[in-house]
C-alpha cells in the first residue's frame, strides 16, 4: 500500500507538472508564448489544479489535444526556471525515486513511451553550433524587453568573461530580444550559460544561441547606404579606398552589409563602377572573404586597379586568386589567409602567386624583384599576324619561284635523271625522319627510315658519315631510290632568308603524297627542304640540302588537294610555269633587246606560260622586256585569275 501511495503521490505531482497552462518556451525549438504563466515560487503546487489526459491522440483536427513529450519536458524547465531545481523543490526527488521503483517503468519512464530529447530532470536540449570560415551567430533573450539593453549585455559579458563579443544588429521583435555575433568560442559561452544568469524578479535568464546569417536584401536602397559609407572611406588624392572590415561601419549598424556574401560584393563593385571607375587601391582586409569566383568581374568593373589588400580573410589556396587574373595587379596583402599557411616555402609562395599575377611587384608588404619577362607597351600585347611566306628581298621573287616550279615538275615525274642539272658538282643532301608514334601504322614513314639522319639516334661517326650523300650523282641516285610523290603547290610556304649574286638560301615547307600503285587512298606527308643555292654558269644549282618528312596534321590533312588547282605542277593554263632557272633567258644587250633578242623572249614566255604570242609579247611590253619581272607578274595575275582565257587560245 505504502508503494501504491508513492506512486499515486508522484503520479499527481507528474500532473502537476505536465499538465494544464501555457508553455513559455519549447525545447529544441524558437517558439515561444507572450504570455508568461509562470507561478511565484511560494506557491504551493497542490494549489493548482490541472487536468491531464493521456489518452492517445485519434487524428482529428478538433477531437482531442495530445501532451507531448516536448510539452511534457518544456513544462518541467518553467518550473526548474521558475524554482531552480526540480518541481519547485517539494519532495520531487523522493517522489521520483518511488516512481523508479514502480513496476511498468524504467528509469522514471513508461516502458514504450518516447524518448524525450532531454535529461529527464529538465536539462535543455542544445543543438551544436557549427564553425565556419563565414559563420554567424544569432542570439536570442526570451522576454528580454522587460530589462534594459545594457543590463542584458553587461550580464552576459560578464557570465562569459574573460571571453568578450559584439553584439551587431540589435533587435527587438515581440518581447524577445535578439543580436548577432561572429565569435564562435564566444556563441559556444554564451550556450552554455543558458538558465544561469539570475534576474531582478529571481527567475533565471534563458539564452538561446543558434547558427545564423543576418536577413539581407540587395536593393537600390542598400547600394545607396553602401556609397554614403564609401564616401567617407574614399581617398581620391590617392584614388584609395578602404573597405576594412566594411560590414562594422557605424553607418551600417542596422543592415547586414558583409563583404563576404557574393551578392552585396558585387553590390559594392557596382558602387565603385558607377561612382570611383579610377580606382587604382582597395583594401578588403577583415572581411571574412572566403570564395573569389564572383572577383573575375572586378576587372570589368575596376579596370586601372593597381593595389589590392586582402588580409586576415579565409581565402584557402593559392588557386584562388586565378580569379584575379585578369587584373593588372602590381601590389597585394595576402597575410592571415589559410593558403599561405598551406605554403611553407617562401620561394614557392612567391612563384604560386608570380604564376597568377605575373606583374607584381610587391607582396605582403615585401618588395620582390622585378618579374623576368618582356617588357611591351600596353598596346604591343598582341603578335604581328602570321605571313604566308618570308621575302628577304622581292627582288628574289621571280628567281626562286621559277627555280621551285622546274625543280617540282621534274621530281614529281617518274624519271628523276634530269635532275643532275640542278644540283652543283660538290652538292651534299641529308634527310631526317619523325615517325609520330599517335599515328597508325599505315602512316608510318618506313620508306624513309632507312635513310634518317637524325643526329639523336645516329650517334656513331662512321654512321653519321654513310647517311650524308654527298657528290651530284649519289644525290640523285638517293632522291631516285623515294617513293613517287605528288606535291600540292597551294600548300607551299617559302621563307627567302638570304639573297645575294652570290649565295641564295631559302626554304620550302609543303605537303606531298606518294604515287603508290593500287592504293585509293594515297598517303599525305609533310615536308620541308631547306636550299642553299649557288650561281652555275647562266643559271642557279643546289649546293646543299636538307630534307625533314613528317606525318602531315589534321589541319594539314583537311586542305590538302582540295584545290583542282592542286594536281601538282604542271605546264599547263592551269599552273603558271615562268621561265625555269636552269633554262636561262635571253641575254638581252646593253643597249637593249633587238628584235631577234625580243623574238625570243616572245617564244620562250610561250612556250612555259602556256600563253600565245600575242598575250606574251603584251606581257613583255609592259615589263620593259624585263624577262623576270614578266614571269613573276604572269604568275601573279596568273594566281588572281586576272588573266583573260582569250589569252590561252592558240592561232
Amino acid at each position: 500500500m505504502s508503494n501504491r501511495g508513492g506512486k499515486n503521490r508522484g503520479r499527481n505531482n507528474w500532473n502537476h507538472g505536465g499538465g494544464g497552462g501555457r508553455k513559455f518556451y519549447e525545447a529544441g525549438s524558437n517558439n515561444y508564448s507572450e504570455h508568461d504563466d509562470r507561478v511565484d515560487r511560494d506557491r504551493k503546487v497542490t494549489d493548482v489544479k490541472r487536468r491531464v489526459s493521456f489518452k492517445p491522440f485519434s487524428g482529428g483536427r478538433h477531437k482531442g489535444a495530445k501532451i507531448s513529450d516536448i510539452q511534457i519536458r518544456a513544462h518541467l524547465e518553467d518550473d526548474e526556471a521558475m524554482g531552480g531545481g526540480g518541481m519547485g523543490g517539494d519532495g520531487f526527488d523522493g517522489d521520483r525515486r518511488n516512481f523508479n521503483k514502480g513496476k511498468g517503468f524504467n528509469n522514471g519512464r513508461r516502458r514504450g513511451s518516447p524518448i524525450p530529447r532531454g535529461p529527464m530532470g529538465g536539462g535543455q536540449f542544445r543543438k551544436k553550433l557549427v564553425a565556419g570560415p563565414t559563420s554567424w551567430f544569432e542570439v536570442k533573450i526570451p522576454y528580454g524587453h522587460k530589462y534594459e539593453k545594457d543590463f542584458v549585455l553587461r550580464s552576459l559579458v560578464s557570465a562569459i568573461s574573460p571571453l568578450i563579443f559584439i553584439p551587431q544588429y540589435w533587435k527587438v521583435e515581440d518581447t524577445a530580444v535578439s543580436f548577432y555575433i561572429e565569435d564562435f568560442q564566444a556563441a559556444e559561452a554564451l550556450q552554455k550559460i543558458d538558465r544561469t544568469i539570475g534576474l531582478p524578479d529571481g527567475r533565471k535568464m534563458i539564452v538561446i544561441v543558434r547558427n545564423s546569417n543576418p536577413q539581407f536584401q540587395v536593393n537600390e536602397q542598400l547600394k545607396e547606404r553602401m556609397k554614403l559609407a564609401m564616401q567617407k572611406r574614399y581617398n581620391p588624392a590617392t584614388r584609395a579606398l578602404n573597405l576594412e572590415k566594411f560590414h562594422t561601419d557605424p553607418d551600417l549598424s542596422d543592415i547586414f552589409c558583409a563583404l563576404f556574401r557574393p551578392q552585396i560584393m558585387l553590390a559594392a563593385f557596382d558602387v565603385i563602377k558607377d561612382n570611383i571607375p579610377n580606382l587604382e587601391a582597395l583594401n578588403l582586409n577583415d572581411n571574412k572573404l572566403h570564395m573569389l569566383d564572383h572577383f573575375k568581374q572586378l576587372a570589368q568593373k575596376v579596370p586601372k586597379l593597381k593595389i589590392l589588400y586582402m588580409a586576415n580573410n579565409k581565402i584557402p589556396y593559392v588557386t584562388s586568386l586565378d580569379s584575379l587574373k585578369a587584373l593588372s595587379l602590381v601590389e597585394i596583402n595576402l597575410e592571415g589567409n589559410p593558403l599561405k599557411d598551406r605554403i611553407k616555402d617562401q620561394t614557392v609562395y612567391v612563384s604560386e602567386v608570380r604564376k597568377r599575377l605575373p606583374k607584381i611587384i610587391k607582396l605582403d608588404n615585401i618588395d620582390l624583384p622585378p618579374p623576368i619577362g618582356f617588357d611591351l607597351p600596353e598596346d604591343d600585347h598582341k603578335l604581328p599576324s602570321a605571313k604566308a611566306s618570308f621575302l628577304c628581298d622581292t627582288a628574289g621573287a621571280g628567281i626562286v619561284r621559277q627555280f621551285l616550279e622546274q625543280y617540282f615538275i621534274i621530281y614529281d615525274s617518274d624519271n628523276r635523271q634530269p635532275l643532275l642539272e640542278a644540283y652543283h658538282e660538290h652538292a651534299m643532301i641529308s634527310m631526317t625522319v619523325f615517325n609520330s608514334p599517335s599515328q597508325g601504322s599505315q602512316q608510318r614513314l618506313q620508306n624513309y627510315l632507312t635513310y634518317n639522319r637524325n643526329l639523336n639516334s645516329k650517334r656513331d661517326l662512321d654512321t653519321r658519315c654513310r647517311y650524308l650523300k654527298m657528290g651530284r650523282l649519289p644525290v640523285v641516285s638517293f632522291l631516285s631510290e623515294l617513293p613517287n610523290t605528288k606535291h600540292d603547290p597551294q600548300t607551299f610556304v617559302v621563307d627567302l632568308t638570304l639573297f645575294t649574286p652570290q649565295l641564295i638560301l631559302l626554304t620550302v615547307t609543303g605537303v606531298f603524297k606518294e604515287r603508290k600503285v593500287a592504293v585509293i587512298n594515297e598517303p599525305y606527308r609533310s615536308f620541308q627542304r631547306s636550299l642553299v643555292i649557288v650561281p652555275s654558269g647562266s643559271g642557279f644549282c643546289i649546293r646543299n640540302e636538307m630534307i625533314h618528312i613528317n606525318n602531315t596534321t589534321r589541319i594539314q590533312d583537311e586542305k590538302a588537294f582540295k584545290d583542282p588547282a592542286s594536281n601538282g605542277f604542271q605546264a599547263s593554263t592551269s599552273t603558271a610555269v615562268p621561265v625555269p632557272a636552269a633554262v636561262a633567258a635571253p641575254s638581252v644587250p646593253l643597249g637593249g633587246p633587238d628584235d631577234n633578242t625580243k623574238l625570243q623572249m616572245v617564244q620562250t614566255m610561250a612556250a612555259h606560260s602556256n600563253m600565245n604570242l600575242e598575250w606574251s609579247r603584251k606581257c613583255l611590253e609592259e615589263t620593259n622586256w624585263d624577262f623576270e619581272r614578266a614571269g613573276f607578274a604572269f604568275a601573279e595575275l596568273h594566281k588572281q585569275n586576272r588573266i583573260p582565257p582569250e589569252a590561252f587560245v592558240k592561232n
